[in-house]
């Protein structure tokens, strides 16, 4: 063919790619995992906005989604799905769900609505979920108790509503586990000592009431309490004594009443402890006082004496 009938078709081709963009995806292309897990991660991308994401690299660009922008394959199955801080908006779609060997999923610090899909609970092989720092409102669902490998569960800052599921008392190999500043209510499970694995745990900045559980003390290597900005009520659990790894405790801004108590002088390792803006009457233990470890003690807006 002379050279100028293919310049002309060459130049048309380059005006159509211009114009209509690249080529469209072909799912048939994609062999590295299986159609299922392939169909729930377009279905992110398209369900909260994709286009618009901060990084979106090689998305419905490359057949290999193990080159997409936080998306890890091993195995031939996505494992990893780390897209936080990346401007997603919109619904998480539950079928998300279909990555059945997903292990790690953040999706932290981003701009997510909607409820928690109730089929969390089919990502089984889930050690690791952080969907903190969004707008998704709803109950945390019940299903969420399936998790059992989870070592790590942050809901926090967001707007969920209703109780803690009982079910969470299932998740007995989580290490840290954050609720906090979200419109949950209720009481805290009486059996949540069974999370005896836990090293962080906060449920400030919520709607709980009733008392603080003494059932905590079972939580023998918990480092971190906070309960802060909540309805308690009652007394402070002297058993509290009981849990000697505790480095801080923060259940100030309740209304917790009684005395403080002596005991409390026994957590050698502890080195801050808030109780402010509480009902709280007596005197500050002068065993609290003279602790060697304490850093902070913070004690204002009670009925305190000297």
């Amino acid at each position: 063919m002379a050279l100028k009938h293919i310049l002309p078709a060459i130049c048309l081709l380059t005006f159509s790619y211009m114009l209509y963009g690249q080529e469209e995806f072909d799912q048939a292309e994609v062999t590295e995992i299986p159609l299922n897990e392939l169909q729930a991660l377009i279905k992110l991308y398209n369900e909260t906005n994709g286009d618009s994401w901060m990084e979106n690299r090689n998305w419905l660009i490359s057949n290999t989604p193990s080159s997409w922008y936080g998306v890890s394959v091993i195995d031939g199955h996505v494992v990893e799905l780390s897209l936080n801080s990346n401007n997603l908006t919109g619904y998480i779609p539950y079928e998300i769900t279909h990555l059945t060997y997903l292990k790690r999923l953040f999706l932290f610090n981003n701009n997510l609505t909607g409820p928690i899909p109730q089929q969390i609970g089919q990502l089984e092989a889930l050690t690791k979920l952080n969907l903190a720092n969004n707008k998704l409102t709803g109950p945390i669902p019940r299903s969420i108790g399936y998790l059992t490998k989870l070592d790590e569960l942050i809901l926090s800052y967001n707007e969920l509503e209703g109780p803690i599921p009982s079910t969470i008392t299932n998740l007995k190999k989580l290490k840290g586990l954050s609720l906090s500043y979200n419109k949950l209510t209720g009481t805290v499970p009486e059996t949540i000592d069974l999370l005896n694995e836990l090293i962080y745990l906060s449920f400030s900045n919520n709607g709980f009431s009733g008392n603080i559980p003494g059932t905590l003390q079972n939580m023998k290597k918990l480092r971190w309490l906070n309960l802060s900005n909540n309805n308690f009520s009652g007394e402070i659990p002297a058993a509290l004594c009981n849990m000697e790894e505790l480095t801080r405790i923060h259940i100030g801004f309740n209304q917790l009443s009684g005395q403080i108590p002596e005991e409390l002088a026994k957590l050698k390792k502890l080195n801050y402890l808030n109780i402010s803006n509480n009902n709280l009457t007596g005197n500050v233990p002068p065993a609290i006082k003279s602790m060697n470890t304490l850093r902070g003690l913070i004690v204002y807006n009670n009925k305190l004496g000297l």
